[in-house]
């Protein structure tokens, strides 16, 4: 395998081998470096490699950080085993090169993908993400590691809906001065009050932190926003954020008052240790799933299968695509799709009609089990035509980027099922116009 890797076609930037490991290909950058995909043959998986920039050049401060970050996680090879951890396998230098070899899991994405308010995650997936999160996170604080960076861009959603909390460049490690890093705290809009004063830390500053995601999840928001760094540490010492009810009203009460007690100003306030927040988050967890199995829900599942557009999927794939989406309805003459936005979305008709135009040209109707939103193949791409509701409409909006999360076999039919819809109806306009 090894061999093979050896012949593949690199960019210029990209080096043959780091360490013992031959590299395929580079697969990110950071601000302390690049990361780089590689194979482990001796234990027969891919890994990450994650290489830190230590020389001294201009900026000799940048250098300074990105040394005791490289040393901050080498330092913790081995040493944090949880399924939803990152681990950490090895760490070496090697020319100047300082890098750190990591778990690599293919189609993973982190959470940034799904904090803005027209692509959430569902109420009930988020919990189970932050749950997993505070397990993880109590694993590691009995490990006496303060993770002190926890962010949405820190946390990775895989393939299959599982969890990994990565990057513990400036964790706080008990009992070891590597970890001291002077002039880093984390992120300014997910730090706790008493880490933006430069208090010591508990970890209860990596809950307020989780609290901080879970408050963006659920709302597409930050807790606390302002137009410069100042204004926005004050905030976060002094101000509450917005109730989050006053962003979206289908949140259970018992939901919001764990985010706001997470999210305590006095780290005594808050939930005491990451297992008492998953407890909690269980109790909401199991009232959400009732909720969702809910005989709104079964009705919406029966409509679906009665569709053309749903009769090749099993059942179990029908509830994966509802999981993805949500249901909408329209009223006459409303806009559904305008031409020229951008919009990651696919659109199922589920009961009415719409109108399609392009330059205020009528281009003809869709009607129940039709699909349109094709440009959610092609990332940032416009829309090209305008879709207008005909009457009252119903429509299942499935997310691009929510898709990604189903089963491999799910993804598959669906692509199939849509593109043959779109084609069926291209060639019907081809022959109408013949």
């Amino acid at each position: 395998m090894v061999s093979k890797v050896t012949h593949i076609q690199r960019s210029a930037d990209v080096p043959v081998k780091i360490g013992k490991y031959v590299i395929i290909n580079k697969i990110g950058k950071g601000s302390t470096g690049m990361v780089y995909l590689s194979h482990d043959p001796y234990y027969r998986r891919d890994v990450a490699i994650k290489v830190y920039n230590v020389e001294e050049d201009s900026d000799a401060e940048k250098a300074r950080v990105a040394r005791k970050m490289f040393f901050n996680e080498a330092h913790m090879v081995g040493m944090l085993q949880h399924p939803n951890i990152m681990p950490i396998y090895d760490a070496g230098e090697e020319d100047g090169a300082y890098y750190v070899v990591t778990e690599h899991i293919q189609g993973a994405r982190t959470l940034a993908a799904y904090c803005r308010p027209d692509n959430l995650l569902r109420i009930d997936d988020v919990v189970e993400i932050i749950y997993k999160c505070a397990k993880a996170l109590h694993y590691a604080h009995g490990r006496g590691v303060i993770h002190r960076d926890i962010k949405p861009s820190n946390v990775m959603l895989t393939i299959d809906n599982d969890v990994r909390i990565i990057d513990f460049g400036i964790a706080l490690v008990r009992d070891s001065d590597v970890s001291r890093i002077e002039g880093i705290a984390g992120s300014p809009s997910y730090m706790s009050p008493e880490q933006v004063q430069s208090e010591e830390l508990t970890s209860r500053s990596d809950l307020y932190s989780l609290g901080a995601v879970m408050y963006e999840l659920l709302t597409g928001f930050r807790p606390f926003r302002a137009d410069n760094l100042s204004k926005l540490l004050h905030q976060i010492v002094y101000a509450t954020p917005p109730p989050i009810h006053t962003y979206r009203d289908d949140l259970p009460e018992e939901l919001e008052h764990v985010v706001m007690t997470t999210m305590q100003k006095e780290p005594s306030k808050r939930l005491a240790t990451g297992n008492a927040m998953a407890v909690e988050l269980t109790r909401v967890y199991k009232d959400l799933r009732q909720k969702y199995d809910s005989l709104d829900n079964q009705e919406h599942f029966d409509l679906l299968r009665t569709l053309t557009f749903f009769h090749e999927f099993s059942h179990a794939e029908i509830w994966e695509v509802l999981r993805a989406s949500d249901w909408h309805e329209y009223q006459d003459s409303e806009d559904i799709v305008r031409e020229g936005e951008v919009d990651d979305r696919f659109y199922i008709i589920v009961a009415g009609s719409v109108c399609v135009q392009s330059n205020a040209n009528n281009l003809g109707k869709l009607s129940n089990g039709d699909c349109f939103g094709e440009t959610s193949y092609v990332r940032g791409a416009r829309r090209q035509a305008s879709i207008q509701a005909s009457g009252q409409v119903t429509i299942l909006r499935v997310s691009s980027t929510l898709m990604e999360q189903v089963s491999s076999a799910c993804q598959l039919r669906f692509n199939k099922v849509f593109l043959r819809s779109l084609i069926t109806r291209l060639q019907g306009s081809v022959a109408t116009n013949t």
